[in-house]
């Protein structure tokens, strides 16, 4: 009989930013889906929840500065 409190995760658990669409990007060193660097991935099992959520914290910053990159300059390349 197995012990509940060693086979569920914690009740608070930060949960993995993965989507399922693994390819590392070569020019940001990045994960196209997660947005998360090789060794992140790698030590995800091992960190705990502040580390997670210093991990989140930096995804956020990766995924605002991808979006600043994207947005058009106005009166620029605009027909």
């Amino acid at each position: 009989m197995s012990d509940v409190f060693t086979t569920r995760a914690p009740l608070h658990a930060v949960p993995s930013p993965c989507i399922a669409v693994c390819a590392m990007n070569p020019a940001s060193d990045f994960c196209d889906g997660c947005q998360r660097t090789i060794d992140e991935i790698a030590a995800w099992s091992t960190m705990d929840n502040t580390e997670k959520r210093q991990v989140w914290a930096r995804i956020g910053q990766r995924r605002a500065g991808a979006a600043a990159l994207q947005t058009p300059v106005p009166g620029r390349g605009q027909s």
